[in-house]
Order: structure tokens, then C-alpha cells, then sequence
């Protein structure tokens, strides 16, 4: 309920919401569409999205999905690349502990990962990397790095908000635990979208395999961190 949020962090949902209300509009109005790849990307962005960690010592998570919105802004329409954010948004809501996510967190979630995305489109094809071969990988560089900023600066600040705490200080947390994964994210857009055409299957198939392969490290790295608290108690208890 969204009576109990202080008015800060209503303003905040509100404008995030409104913003993305808008990037859709705007995205409609340009359809063209590309059915296979997109529903491609979307099945690739559910799968991707279900890949998630929880951030040691905090309330968020990071999931896989970043290289498949990447593909999306670099490869589709605006409103394409807000669908697939979408989908990633929904799957990402979904606890298999039966948990609920309360509506207000869900639409502000997934407002956040539209506007992230259709930010990182505006700035991809900007007319002064547009067209330019040897820009392509600066240009998603700058995307992914307004990706970052759109998706982590938002979510920090109504954690903040609404937990009176300082925003600045869990926006440092969130990166420095997510920053190699999004780097990597970037790396791997690059290459798929210069060296392979987005409705190859086996493009989409071995990027979903890497992406497998880099959740698992992150995983076992991530719980290792989180055994480590209880096997120094456990020590100091045996003394």
C-alpha cells in the first residue's frame, strides 16, 4: 500500500512511472516491427532474467538479463527493446519461495527497467556514434553505462527513502557488487550484435550459455561471502 511510503518516495514512483508511460507512447508511435527477433529476445529475456543472485548484505538481487535488453536497444525499435525490458521485469518478479511482491514495488521495478532501457536506446543511436563501425563498441559502452545508471540510481534511492538511509551509500554497495557483471554484460552485447545476426538461434542459445556459466560463478562466489559470518561464529563459539 502506497499509504504508508513517506511522499518522497510517491513522488519518485510517480515520476518513474510517468516517464515510462511516456517511452512507450513514444515507442508506439515508431513501431516497426521485427516479430522473430522479438520473440526471440523475449523468450531470452525471461530465461535470462530467472538467472539471479541476491546482493550479499542487501535487499536487491542481479540477474543475467542485461545483454539481452542490450540486444534489444541495439538491434530492435524502441518499443521492441521496452517489451523485452518488460518481460525481464515480469520474470524477474516471480519468487519460486511463493513470496509476493507487493504491487507499488513491481510497477515501480518494472518502470524503472523500461525507462533504463529506453535511456540506453536514446543514447545508442544517437546520431554521432549512429552508423559508425568503429563507434559501435564505445556506443554500447555509453548505453550500457546509461543502463546502469537509469536501472541502480532509482532503486537505491527509494531504498533510501523509504528506509531513511543513505541513497548514495547503498547506490556504492550496488556497485561495486554489480559493476563486473555489467561490464561483461557489455562486452558480450558487443561482440554478439558485430559478429552475428540476432535471429540466429545458436547466437542467442551461446550467449544464454555464457550468461549460465557466469550466474553459477557468481552464485557459489556470492554464498561463499555468505558462509563466512557463520563459520567465524561458529569458530569464536567453539573457544
Amino acid at each position: 500500500m502506497t499509504h504508508s511510503l513517506p511522499l518522497k518516495a510517491k513522488v519518485m514512483i510517480g515520476a518513474v512511472a510517468t516517464a515510462s508511460v511516456a517511452a512507450l507512447a513514444i515507442g508506439a508511435l515508431r513501431w516497426q516491427a521485427h516479430w522473430s527477433e522479438l520473440a526471440l529476445l523475449l523468450v531470452a529475456a525471461v530465461l535470462s532474467s530467472r538467472l539471479r543472485v541476491k546482493l550479499p548484505g542487501m535487499a536487491s538481487s542481479m540477474s543475467g538479463n542485461l545483454p539481452i535488453i542490450l540486444l534489444a536497444v541495439t538491434q530492435l525499435g524502441l518499443l521492441e527493446s521496452l517489451l523485452v525490458a518488460a518481460a525481464s521485469a515480469v520474470a524477474q518478479s516471480y519468487d519460486p519461495s511463493g513470496k509476493k511482491t507487493r504491487p507499488v514495488q513491481f510497477v515501480f521495478n518494472a518502470c524503472t527497467l523500461l525507462n533504463a532501457a529506453g535511456l540506453a536506446y536514446l543514447v545508442y543511436h544517437n546520431p554521432i556514434f549512429a552508423g559508425h563501425t568503429p563507434s559501435h563498441a564505445r556506443s554500447v559502452v555509453l548505453a550500457a553505462t546509461t543502463y546502469f545508471l537509469a536501472n541502480t540510481a532509482p532503486v537505491a534511492s527509494i531504498i533510501g527513502f523509504t528506509e531513511r538511509v543513505n541513497p548514495f551509500a547503498l547506490w556504492h554497495k550496488v556497485f561495486l557488487w554489480s559493476f563486473p557483471n555489467y561490464v561483461i554484460g557489455a562486452g558480450l552485447t558487443a561482440i554478439a550484435s558485430t559478429f552475428s545476426t540476432l535471429n540466429s538461434l545458436l547466437t542467442v542459445g551461446g550467449l544464454l550459455a555464457v550468461l549460465f556459466g557466469i550466474y553459477l560463478s557468481y552464485k557459489t562466489y556470492f554464498g561463499r561471502i555468505e558462509q563466512v559470518p557463520l563459520k567465524t561464529m561458529a569458530a569464536g563459539a567453539g573457544r
